[in-house]
């Protein structure tokens, strides 16, 4: 497999404002550790989609303090009102960038664990297919192609992967369900990012894990 692939797919990655991201850790981590986490999960989520897809790659967030991460990845920030996950991805459909493409891949940015052969499936077959779902381990979604990009109303949220599949076969549309293992395990809760049945997480998460103060938490979870 020749990886990065010359898709015409644009690919979609939310992410909350930094001083929002991943509140459900605040019990686990101080503010400053918690941030340095999510610039990391993003940081790999986009190297990861990089390095399989030389196409078009918006990031959608309300927050510019994620402006080196988009630079890097040879990305483009398009700024939501902060109304929300479904409202962002909502922004990027409608973006310049999917009009002309006509399909668009979202990759939520907190999954620290995706893996270029992964997202290179899921715009392979969007070839093929109306909707692409990659369903995650609590249900929810851990991907979503459209071709065309309103294909299907968005529902993203609790069992969200179980709507998004009932959502195409009511519209009659062409769904292929893929099981990606690296797009499976998003990250709500810190121990999450510990568990030893999913893929390890990307470089720059596994570093700052290695690190304090994520170290010693990560310790202090382990032996609870």
């Amino acid at each position: 497999m020749s990886l990065p692939l010359a898709s015409r797919t644009v690919v979609l990655v939310p992410v909350k404002p930094l001083s929002e991201a991943k509140s459900r850790l605040a019990s686990d981590l101080p503010v400053e550790a918690r941030q340095a986490l999510v610039r990391a999960m993003l940081g790999d989520v986009l190297a990861a989609v990089r390095a399989a897809h030389a196409g078009p790659l918006l990031v959608l967030s309300p927050d510019e303090a994620y402006g080196d991460l988009i630079a890097r990845a040879g990305a483009r920030h398009l700024q939501d009102a902060g109304s929300g996950y479904r409202a962002a991805v909502e922004l990027g459909l409608g973006s310049d960038e999917v009009r002309r493409s006509g399909s668009a891949l979202v990759v939520p940015a907190d999954q620290p664990r995706a893996q270029p052969h992964d997202i290179a499936r899921t715009l392979r077959a969007l070839d093929r297919a109306d909707v692409v779902l990659v369903e995650a381990a609590d249900g929810g979604t851990g991907a979503l192609g459209l071709s065309p990009p309103g294909a299907i109303p968005l529902a993203f949220g609790e069992r969200s992967g179980e709507a998004h599949r009932r959502l195409a076969l009511e519209r009659g549309r062409r769904l292929v369900e893929l099981d990606c293992p690296s797009l499976a395990h998003d990250v709500d809760r810190f121990e999450e990012l510990l568990d030893p049945a999913a893929p390890p997480p990307g470089p720059a998460t596994s570093r700052l894990l290695a690190a304090e103060p994520l170290a010693s938490v990560a310790e202090s979870l382990a032996g609870v």
